[in-house]
């Protein structure tokens, strides 16, 4: 009898152990669509970073792939320093252009996981100077010039210059001429190593899941940004300029996009950037883009301003080359002298190029569903929220509307204008207008059901 309990008890535990193990997974994987699994953070006490590791912690998340219920996702993540100061007048825009650069390391960071081309060079030269052989500074910058010329130039800050040439970190300030005496090498070491890399891949429907700001750990105000990519979000990206694409279908939720947004407090509001999808009631996806703007100055340029960064936040999101480039130079140069002494030189470089390029995208269907102005919760700053949305459903209308627009152009070019008409028509005093009295400044307004 003991042994059927144990044997139930055992079933069971492996049969909610599994289910715990689906959900979480199933949880990880609708992380890009969930509103409420979606994190965005403005805050001054905690360290962005650490607040990226929890999350990963909480769903079970790692940098690079993903593979969960079958399915793989990539993640990545990247953060930025602000550059202006939080009492700076320019801090949003500053802000903003941290979160870009964050999320062009992350997308580089994808794409060089797909694929990145790799290349290298190493040498090691070595040199001995006999003692008949005069040293090179004196060889190239002492011996052709004259006796006068000599005495005319290599001289204070002539001669500095002379040695700079040789000796970059020289620094002749409260130098006298004793001083600049240089010790010439008599054996030299260089080594040199080359390094490049280079990534290109395509990266479509990649999206944030998470955002954070505040202090790091030196203080310095930084922007996280944490990514996701798979290939359900290719298909959403690709239904923008292809409404022939089967789009995945989600949970339906309680709420319309528009009650989601609205549901958001003014904190959230504040501390998300970028785009997002989400479910809609109908379990069809949204794309949902965040831009934000300084609340002070002309509104209509802030409004306009934002809308255009929004929507071209869904353009980058349909599609976007991304192209990765790197180099890295490592020199070191060792001289050693008579004396027994020696001197290591660095002239080590590092260079990096991100480049994400878009081909034009025909955007149709996407407005604005949010416009506010709140109060930044770090900074204090009044700042506008400028939120666009775009969906299949608002894509068909646009197509739909957009045909129409273009038939009523061709009946017009067609009649010419109505000028074909103008013989047919008579004048009549019957149809003139009258005037309509109004109370105050009020506009004349109309009936949504005549539309």
């Amino acid at each position: 009898m003991n042994i059927i309990i144990k044997v139930i008890n055992t079933i069971f535990l492996l049969f909610v152990f599994s289910s715990l193990l689906v959900a979480t997974a199933s949880a990880s994987e609708e992380l890009q669509y969930d509103s409420d699994e979606q994190v965005s953070i403005a805050n001054k006490t905690i360290i962005p970073r650490l607040q990226w590791n929890a999350y990963k912690k909480m769903h079970d998340l790692k940098d690079g792939i993903n593979p969960k219920n079958g399915r793989t996702f990539l993640i990545a993540y990247a953060d930025q320093i602000v550059g202006k100061a939080t009492n700076e007048s320019g801090f949003m825009d500053s802000r903003t252009i941290a979160f870009n650069k964050a999320l062009l390391a992350a997308k580089e960071e994808m794409a060089t996981f797909l694929a990145k081309d790799l290349k290298s060079s190493r040498s090691f030269v070595l040199s001995e100077f006999g003692d008949e052989i005069p040293n090179r500074l004196k060889k190239e910058v002492v011996e052709p010039l004259s006796i006068m010329d000599k005495a005319a130039t290599l001289t204070g800050l002539a001669l500095d210059n002379e040695i700079k040439k040789f000796d970059k970190n020289w620094d002749g300030t409260k130098k006298t001429d004793a001083d600049r005496i240089v010790k010439m090498a008599e054996q030299s070491e260089r080594f040199t190593k080359y390094l490049t890399s280079r990534s290109i891949e395509f990266l479509q429907g990649t999206t944030p899941i998470f955002n954070a700001e505040g202090p790091n750990d030196e203080g310095k105000y930084t922007v996280v940004v944490g990514i996701v990519w798979s290939g359900k979000s290719t298909r959403v990206a690709e239904s923008v300029y292809n409404p022939t694409i089967s789009l995945p279908q989600g949970p339906k939720k309680s709420l319309s996009i528009q009650n989601q947004l609205e549901n958001l407090s003014d904190e959230v509001l504040a501390a998300t950037l970028g785009v997002r999808m989400w479910w809609d009631e109908e379990g069809l996806p949204v794309v949902i883009s965040f831009a934000q703007a300084k609340g002070t100055g002309s509104t209509i340029i802030a409004k306009k301003k934002t809308a255009n960064r929004a929507s071209h936040q869904i353009a980058q999101f349909v599609a976007e080359q991304i192209v990765s480039s790197a180099s890295d130079v490592s020199i070191e140069e060792i001289h050693y002298y008579d004396d027994g002494s020696h001197t290591a030189f660095n002239l080590s470089e590092y260079k990096m190029k991100i480049e994400a390029i878009g081909p034009t995208i025909p955007l149709k269907g996407a407005g604005t569903v949010l416009y506010k102005k709140i109060v930044h919760p770090i900074t204090e700053k009044r700042i506008v929220v400028n939120v666009v949305t775009w969906s299949p459903e608002s894509n068909l209308i646009a197509r739909e509307l957009g045909k129409m627009s273009d038939d009523q152009a061709t009946k017009m070019d067609a009649t010419k204008g109505g000028t074909v008409f103008k013989n047919n028509q008579k004048s009549s005093h019957s149809n003139s207008v009258g005037t309509v009295t109004t109370t105050g400044l009020q506009g004349v307004s109309s009936d949504p059901d005549d539309f």
